[in-house]
Order: structure tokens, then C-alpha cells, then sequence
């Protein structure tokens, strides 16, 4: 934030180190958030000069894909304050960033279905299950799993870009914002009927699944901290809720869903300060 150069010179260096890739994309996140597009634009060309160069010599275009969404989805933020839409939009970059690496990451693509398919081949063995997975599933899986992957990478990008702007110009303010987030009717009723649409249509859209519930899940953490935060819980209560969700991930995943859901039907923080009241 002290001007270009110093913006430049901390997003080359992060984007030309492999472990902080994710730190460049949130630095031009922050400048998009805070000086606008323009300016963002010219330390974004910088950025993807290292991460250019990883991507010619590998064939991975993740970390581009990921920087651009952050920077897309940075700009959707200033431009609507809205969180809602930035969620729906990081939909739609995640989708097309899945398209893009299937398109041009083929290389990389066959070597991590071949890998998928053989861990999945030592798993029915070890469940002694019969059949065996194709090709194609195992592609529209790992496709399916980057998207999601993407999604959630850029979104937390965005989320880090956020908070820094919110401690160096309105300290707290994140916090409230971020507690307040969720995903209206029509959003919530879109993404249910676009779901079970890909679960009839499995073959061909099934990867796209678990994509559209990420719009559901952030709204659904930003519920949990906000019953954190309006109960003075301490942060171990922080602390166990993600632990929960990490080692009963296939549990707590849906409830979180389905509370979303019930919460964008039903305003559940309005009924519940209603109450107190």
C-alpha cells in the first residue's frame, strides 16, 4: 500500500517461490480492493511473469487460474460489495478455470488420473470391492475436485486481501462483514435446482456438484462464526469446529449445507436476535 514498486517487488517474489504463491494472489487481491482495477491490473502483469514462466516449464496453469479468479473476484467485490454475487461469480471462474486446465494441462491431467485410479485401485482391493473405475470418471472426478479445490483457494485469497484491507483502514470491520454474509432465496433455490439437474444428468455433469455447493458452505461458516462471535465463544470453540469438520468431513460437510439452506430460507439470525430481544 506504500505505492506500486513496493507492490511489484512483494508479488514477484512471493509468485517466484513455490510455497507462496498464494501470498502474490492475495497481494494484487488487496491492490484491486483498495486502489482499483487499474492499478491492480499493473501489479497483476508482474505477477504472472514467474508464474508464466512455472507454467511453460511444468504445463500447470493452476497457480495463473488461481491468481486471475482472485483478481476477477477482487474486482466483483469492489465493484458490488456484494458477497452473494462474489460467490455466485466464483462459481462460474472455478467452472471455467476446470475448463481451461482440462483443455490445457493434458499432460499433467493423464499423470494425475493414472495416479487416481491406481489409489482407487488399492482402495476396492483393501474394501474387497468388484469393479474398477474408468478413465473418464476418474477425469470428471479429479476435473471435479480442482474446480472445488480452485474455488474455495480463491475465495480464501480474497478473504485474506479483505482483512488486510479491513486491519489497515477500518480495524474490525471484516469481522461484522463477514458475519453477515449470506446467499438469498432465489441464489440457494438456483444452485439446489442446478444440482439435482447434474445428479440427472451425472454422466455428463455430475463433477460440476460440488462446485455449486461452496456458495452454501461459506454462507454456512459465516452463520457458525456469527453465533461464535454474538456468543463471546473463545477461539478454542473456533479451533474444534474446524477440527470437526476436517476429521468428519463427510458429516459435517452436508449439515453445513443443509444450514445454509435453512438460514437463506428462514433469516436465522433475524429470528434468533428477534428472540433475544
Amino acid at each position: 500500500m506504500r505505492g506500486r514498486p513496493h507492490a511489484v517487488g512483494a508479488t514477484l517474489i512471493s509468485t517466484s517461490l513455490p510455497l507462496l504463491n498464494w501470498l502474490g494472489s492475495a497481494i494484487v487481491g488487496l491492490v484491486i480492493l483498495r486502489k482499483g482495477p487499474v492499478e491492480g491490473l499493473m501489479v497483476l502483469m508482474w505477477a504472472l511473469m514467474p508464474l508464466g514462466i512455472t507454467l511453460y516449464l511444468i504445463g500447470d496453469p493452476s497457480s495463473v487460474i488461481a491468481l486471475l479468479g482472485t483478481a476477477i473476484l477482487a474486482y466483483v467485490l469492489r465493484v458490488t460489495v456484494s458477497w452473494e454475487i462474489t460467490l455466485a461469480i466464483a462459481v462460474l471462474v472455478s467452472a471455467f478455470g476446470s475448463l481451461v486446465f482440462e483443455l490445457t494441462a493434458t499432460d499433467v491431467l493423464a499423470v494425475i488420473v493414472e495416479w487416481y485410479m491406481e489409489y482407487m485401485r488399492q482402495l476396492a482391493g483393501q474394501l474387497q470391492q468388484t469393479g474398477e473405475l474408468s478413465v473418464a470418471e476418474a477425469k470428471n472426478s479429479i476435473l471435479g475436485f480442482f474446480a472445488i479445490g480452485q474455488a474455495y483457494a480463491m475465495l480464501a485469497f480474497l478473504v485474506l486481501a479483505r482483512w488486510w484491507q479491513s486491519e489497515l483502514y477500518n480495524p474490525g470491520a471484516f469481522g461484522k462483514e463477514f458475519h453477515q454474509i449470506r446467499i438469498s432465496p432465489v441464489l440457494s433455490t438456483t444452485l439446489v435446482v442446478m444440482m439435482l439437474f447434474c445428479f440427472v444428468f451425472s454422466e455428463q455433469l455430475g463433477r460440476w456438484i460440488p462446485l455449486l455447493t461452496v456458495p452454501l458452505i461459506v454462507s454456512a461458516l459465516a452463520f457458525v462464526h456469527w453465533v461464535m462471535g454474538t456468543r463471546k465463544l473463545s477461539g478454542n470453540w473456533v479451533f474444534g469446529f474446524y477440527l470437526l469438520l476436517l476429521l468428519l468431513f463427510q458429516v459435517v460437510y452436508p449439515l453445513l449445507a443443509s444450514l445454509a439452506l435453512v438460514d437463506s430460507w428462514f433469516n436465522l439470525r433475524t429470528r434468533i436476535q428477534s428472540k433475544e430481544v
